[in-house]
């Protein structure tokens, strides 16, 4: 290759032009080119530049190879393959060719092929240390984990000293939970380099993953003291403040990528952090991991499968379909996600639904993962307990990272206090990261123990819940931020059940039961994993315990805007192009009405800009869209929506609830899964089963026929709110009477 002097990556480009120009027959200079473009982030000039040139000279193994390469970074996988095999087949003895196309079968997510490509490097390579690293992840990652661990081994034999793999290899024992012998190989690391920060790094991450957070993070403020652009200290402090101090988490993310600009994960947990934010301007940080989202597409465009799941959040958020839709099919990304174990990032697109075969895939997608989930763990034993006829009082626990101020305890907290003390202990177990609030001391005065064990690791978790001799478990949260699902594995409790955190079943067969109603259950019981914990009326109550006491305004919101107003509360991940269809051909149905987005988003430039171009392709005037942008507060804006209009077909929970609360009465249209069911339940236990329709026809036609209704839509205004305290989902006595009867019911059987 040729030699090149020192350059700014810019000048380096213009120098190497001017010598191709000078002498186009220079394949020498054009590949140097091709390689100075790439790292200008130019993949696709770099790709075009190097074609006719690989044509010329079809047996230069090394230039199939550079090709391959650049294919690869310009997102081109499948032409990145078929040149590294051409390179292979020239130059079979190159180490080269076949472990680029283990990287590509890698980011492809083929990783059988991936283990092919580089078992046949590593015939040529044997002593080659990276290639083992390599190994041993793709291994993993096809679920032979001691054989993966084996070639580990060998990567750390042959490099001992090199600080990139070690940290690797050290990252595959943690995930096995190989917490000593990572000790013993990050020592061991430190005695051949004991200057290295990056070692101090390490022994901060077995700290984290043994539970002990607030000693790894000050491990890690110690190495940023000496280095304050420390890559690897600042990206895992940044991963232990997350939840606790979203600020400082923030800058350390951008320290790190201040510190290696061309890194995919730091601009990508960036953009997570950012998406994240709720302090200070929430829609500022908003807009930045939007445009941060952008330059991740444009820098890494061989990372956007990778990074499906932050920008499909970005994307959802600002409402741009066409770019969430860019990062790939869910038949696609799903398999992705199992082998990686992401159950968080399928929360997300429950209600990317067509059919019936859509839903159950989504269900075995679920299964498939606790299964995966379910091998890895050893079962705790819950301590021996006397059978409830013995006259011991019932022991019910709740389980959850949101027992604090958060939705999931206002449906909750009734439970949590309403309970005979006289015959059943309450338990409660939180993994919330940050401060503890009133709210949350409030519910631990009122149950029998609260365990607050942030960042405390899974296995340990289990066994302290099994010290608690539970008869019943509950899971509330789901794949949700901090919160510890994978306990549920180990089967803590005698029995366990899934309840308002996750719409879904949650995929592990160790929960036995899943808490439905009758109009909340699916008729196709393929539906479900779990057996349904069958309340007789409603699954969840709401009353002054979850919403405060919001005035309502007397008048419609008709009559004081001079126009009729449609909205949504709901979170822009339900926003489906079904959704927007549907929400358009009401639109176009009442003649001069208007949409409302009442969303912490709905302030974004960028979010009303994408709104009215998805409006305005529907044949719908954007200047009937209209935004609140709050957070918290939103309650008191119901006062300007006239009828609410539910998503689809992942429906709302807490919105319609609250919709309700506030006299907005909510269209919605029921479908066959459980996330399509939940305001059928709302609506029918509210007294206004009606508004649940069965066909997008019937969704158009009822908010028609409610928009030329002022007479019942004025009633409801004044009379929802009392109509759903006389009903069952206002009964909160009447709901918690019914769960621990049914918990008894239940756990004596």
């Amino acid at each position: 290759m040729v030699t090149v002097k020192t350059d700014t990556p810019q000048a380096l480009v213009e120098r190497l032009e001017s010598r191709v120009a000078q002498n186009p027959k220079d394949a020498q200079a054009k590949m140097a080119l091709a390689m100075a473009l790439s790292d200008l982030r130019q993949h696709d000039r770099a790709v075009q530049l190097l074609k006719p040139l690989q044509a010329k000279r079809p047996t230069d193994h090394e230039l199939a190879n550079l090709l391959g390469v650049m294919h690869k970074r310009a997102g081109d996988l499948k032409a990145a393959l078929r040149m590294l095999e051409r390179a292979h087949r020239l130059q079979p003895l190159k180490v080269a060719p076949l472990l680029n196309a283990g990287n590509v079968h890698d980011a492809l997510g083929d990783y059988p092929s991936a283990v092919q490509a580089y078992q046949r490097a590593l015939v040529i390579a044997p002593k080659h240390a990276e290639l083992w690293r390599l190994h041993a992840r793709v291994l993993d990652l096809t679920g032979a984990t001691e054989h993966a661990l084996i070639s580990n081994d060998r990567a750390l034999a042959l490099a001992p000293d090199d600080e990139l793999l070690v940290q690797h290899c050290v990252q595959l024992l943690l995930k096995h939970k190989r917490y000593a012998k990572a000790n013993t190989v990050v020592e061991q690391f430190l005695a051949l380099q004991p200057s290295s920060l990056a070692g101090q790094v390490m022994l901060a991450r077995i700290t984290l993953r043994q539970g002990n957070a607030p000693q790894a993070s000050a491990m890690l403020r110690e190495v940023i003291a000496q280095a304050p652009g420390h890559f690897q200290a600042n990206m895992l402090l940044g991963f232990i403040l997350g939840a606790s101090n979203r600020s400082e988490a923030n800058e350390a993310y951008r320290r790190a990528w201040a510190a290696q600009p061309n890194n995919f994960n730091a601009l990508e947990q960036l953009i997570d952090s950012l998406s994240r934010s709720r302090h200070g301007n929430e829609v500022a940080h908003l807009e930045e991991a939007y445009a941060l989202a952008l330059e991740l597409e444009s820098r890494h465009p061989e990372q956007r499968t990778n990074a499906a799941r932050t920008l499909r959040t970005i994307h959802g958020r600002m409402m741009d379909l066409d770019r969430l839709q860019a990062t790939g099919q869910l038949n696609d990304l799903l398999p992705m996600w199992q082998r990686f174990g992401n159950h968080w990032a399928v929360h997300y697109e429950l209600g990317q639904v067509n059919s019936l075969e859509d839903r159950l895939l989504l269900v075995e997608w679920h299964r498939a993962w606790g299964r995966q989930v379910i091998q890895q763990v050893k079962p705790v034993q819950p301590l021996a307990m006397p059978a409830l006829h013995t006259g011991r009082k019932l022991r019910v626990g709740f389980m959850s990272s949101d027992l604090r101020d958060h939705p999931v305890s206002y449906f909750a907290r009734p439970l949590l206090e309403q309970y005979n003390r006289d015959k059943i202990e309450v338990y409660c177990y939180s993994f919330y990261e940050g401060a503890q609030s009133r709210y949350q001391q409030h519910l631990e005065s009122q149950v029998t123990r609260f365990g607050w064990w942030p960042k405390l690791p899974d296995e340990q978790v289990a066994e302290r819940i099994a010290a608690d001799g539970l008869d019943m478990l509950f899971e509330l949260g789901g794949s949700s931020h901090m919160n510890k699902l994978e306990v549920m594995a180990y089967q803590p409790a005698r029995l366990s059940a899934s309840w308002l955190g996750y719409p879904h079943s949650a995929g592990l067969e160790t929960i036995d039961y899943i808490l439905v109603d009758p109009y909340l259950q699916p008729s196709d019981e393929r539906l479900l994993i779990e057996k349904p914990f069958a309340m007789p009326h409603t699954w969840v109550t709401v009353g002054p315990h979850t919403f405060q006491h919001i005035p309502i305004l007397p008048s419609l919101p008709e009559q004081r805007r001079g126009h009729l107003t449609f909205g949504t509360a709901n979170n822009p991940y339900k926003y489906t192009r079904a959704c927007i269809d549907t929400w358009a051909q009401v639109l176009r149905t009442v003649p001069g009405s208007h949409f409302l987005f009442l969303r912490p988003e709905a302030s974004s430039p960028v979010f009303q800009a994408n709104a009215r171009q998805l409006f305005a392709q529907r044949d719908v005037d954007p200047s009937r869209l209209d935004f609140i942008g709050v957070r918290g507060t939103h309650l008191q804006h119901y006062n300007e929506i006239d009828i609410a209009l539910d998503t689809l077909p992942h429906v709302g929970g807490t919105t319609t609830c609250e919709s309700l609360w506030m006299g907005v009465p909510t269209i919605s249209l029921v479908g066959a899964g459980f996330p399509e069911r939940l305001s059928y339940s709302n609506l029918n236990n509210a007294g206004v089963g009606d508004l649940a329709t069965f066909s997008t026809q019937a969704y158009v036609d009822k908010a028609a026929e409610l928009a030329r209704d002022p007479a019942r839509r004025l009633h409801l205004r004044t009379h929802l709110r009392p109509m759903m305290l006389s009903h069952p989902l206002g009964q909160s006595t009447r709901f918690v009477q019914d769960f621990y009867q049914l918990a008894h019911k239940v756990a004596s059987q």
